[in-house]
């Protein structure tokens, strides 16, 4: 949710994705490590309540995702943000420090049986993103393509829309300018909103995954706003790993 406005092609729909080559991925896991292993970032982490085996699997959940979005090839070819790890990590992590933390080990589990089964969880969130800025292409490119969305998954996903979007539009009145440099809040042709994409997201899921998140937002613990804190999140851990920083 914290994820910058963005019109590179690897984000407007995506053409057949490729796998990379062992070496590149122990390239891209490296650059995750270090990442990680930077003490700012731990201290924003543990600020969060997410340290020790928690933060090792928030590790692994950004190093798969990284990987996978590096195998993504855009309608218009490779992306330049698909090799800037430090905004990829910061809002990656930002997001899951923001929302229930439960998620974690959630999408980890997702994200290594997606492994198993030869999925690419990232390549089918900007698939299912282009059903909203390019239904043309998407119904073209996409629509067979994808798993099948079972009625009871689409109703979940609706409450978690629903849920959200008076969370979305508080973060838009309490941080007008971090909100007006994020996602928009309606999708256009070749521009999805913030909803969008993470809906998009969501929904590659299990179903038990979608209960859960769509069950701890309907029941807050703390009252804080999850939208509001990916903003102030990604904005931290941005101006932390700066170089020089």
């Amino acid at each position: 949710m914290a994820c910058s406005r963005c019109g590179c092609a690897a984000c407007a729909g995506t053409g057949d994705a490729r796998r990379p080559s062992y070496g590149r991925r122990l390239e891209r896991r490296g650059d995750v490590k270090r990442f990680f292993s930077l003490s700012a970032v731990q201290g924003i982490a543990a600020e969060r309540g997410v340290r020790g085996d928690l933060l090792e699997e928030l590790e692994r959940v950004v190093t798969l995702e990284w990987e996978q979005f590096d195998a993504v090839l855009g309608l218009h070819g490779r992306a330049g943000c698909q090799d800037d790890l430090r905004r990829f990590s910061a809002y990656r992590c930002a997001q899951y420090l923001a929302f229930p933390h439960g998620l974690i080990p959630r999408v980890l589990a997702e994200l290594e049986q997606a492994e198993l089964s030869g999925r690419n969880l990232v390549e089918e969130k900007y698939a299912r993103m282009m059903a909203a800025t390019d239904s043309a292409e998407f119904n073209r490119t996409w629509a067979n393509a994808l798993p099948l969305t079972s009625p009871v998954k689409r109703g979940a996903l609706r409450q978690l829309r629903k849920l959200l979007a008076p969370v979305l539009a508080q973060a838009a009145r309490e941080l007008p300018q971090a909100h007006r440099h994020a996602r928009p809040d309606v999708s256009s042709a070749g521009t999805v909103s913030a909803l969008d994409y993470f809906l998009a997201e969501l929904e590659g899921y299990s179903l038990s995954t979608v209960f859960y998140l769509r069950d701890e937002l309907a029941h807050p613990g703390t009252g804080a706003n999850p939208i509001e804190s990916s903003y102030v999140l990604a904005a931290r851990l941005l101006e932390a790993t700066e170089v020089g920083a």
